[in-house]
C-alpha cells in the first residue's frame, strides 16, 4: 500500500476533530429566546432597529413607544422661554415618529428614533411665507424630552425645547 492511502484518513481525521467542538462547549444561546425583532449573540439579544427589549426580557418593545403622547413644551431661543402645547405620535416606519406643533409654528416634523434618542433631520418649514430650514436632535428621559434644534433661513437662531408629559 502507498503511503497516500495512510495519509488520506489521518488528514480526515485531523479536520474532523479540528470544526468539531470539544465537549463541555455550550451554546450560549441555546435557552435565550430574544422574540420575533431579536437575534441572540453570545447570550444576549441583539434587537432589530426599532425594537429594544422589554419587560419580557425580549425584542418586543418599540423603542419609539416611550415618546407617545401630548407634552407641556417650555423653549428658548435666546430669549424669553415660549411655553406651548405639543404631541408625539407614530411616524411612518418603526424608526419614526411626528412631532405635532414643533417650535409653537402649528406644523409637523418627523423624526428619526435609536433608543432614547430622536434625530430631526434636515426639514424645511414655511411660516408667514417664510422658508426655514431645521434640523436637530434630542434625549428622553423618564417624561422629560429635551430636544435642541437649529433654524436657518431668513433667519438663523437656536432653540432648547424641553417637553413634558
Amino acid at each position: 500500500m502507498s503511503k497516500k492511502l495512510f495519509l488520506l484518513p489521518a488528514l480526515l481525521l485531523g479536520a474532523f476533530l479540528m470544526f468539531t467542538p470539544a465537549c463541555g462547549d455550550s451554546d450560549a444561546c441555546k435557552d435565550v429566546d430574544c422574540g420575533a425583532n431579536g437575534t441572540c449573540f453570545s447570550g444576549d439579544c441583539v434587537c432589530d432597529d426599532g425594537y429594544e427589549i422589554g419587560a419580557s426580557g425580549q425584542c418586543d418593545t418599540e423603542s419609539r413607544v416611550k415618546f407617545y403622547g401630548n407634552y407641556n413644551v417650555s423653549e428658548t431661543c435666546g430669549g424669553p422661554a415660549d411655553t406651548y402645547a405639543s404631541s408625539i405620535s407614530a411616524g411612518s416606519s418603526i424608526t419614526q415618529v411626528n412631532i405635532g406643533n414643533f417650535g409653537n409654528s402649528g406644523l409637523n416634523v418627523s423624526a428619526e428614533i435609536s433608543g432614547d434618542e430622536l434625530t430631526v433631520p434636515s426639514t424645511p418649514l414655511t411660516i408667514g411665507g417664510n422658508t426655514l430650514t431645521v434640523s436637530g436632535s434630542g434625549t428622553i428621559v423618564g417624561n422629560i424630552l429635551t430636544i435642541t434644534y437649529s433654524a436657518s433661513g431668513a433667519v438663523s437662531f437656536t432653540c432648547t425645547a424641553t417637553m413634558t408629559k
